[in-house]
């Protein structure tokens, strides 16, 4: 990865991320398999909650 992005969530946000990410790959998942793989990834790299983040720091 060259570049990086932070992005400044609240936990309700990040939920909300999350929520559309997988809403996006069940919906879509068996016709773009190549960007499923890199929505998937992407969720492995989000936490679970905001909390964990600055337990974390």
């Amino acid at each position: 990865m060259s570049d990086s992005v932070t992005v400044h969530l609240s936990e309700r946000d990040l939920r909300l991320v999350r929520n559309a990410l997988r809403t996006y790959v069940n919906a879509f998942g068996h016709n773009e398999a190549e960007v499923v793989t890199e929505v998937r990834g992407l969720l492995d790299r989000l936490p679970e909650t905001v909390s964990q983040v600055t337990a974390d720091r």
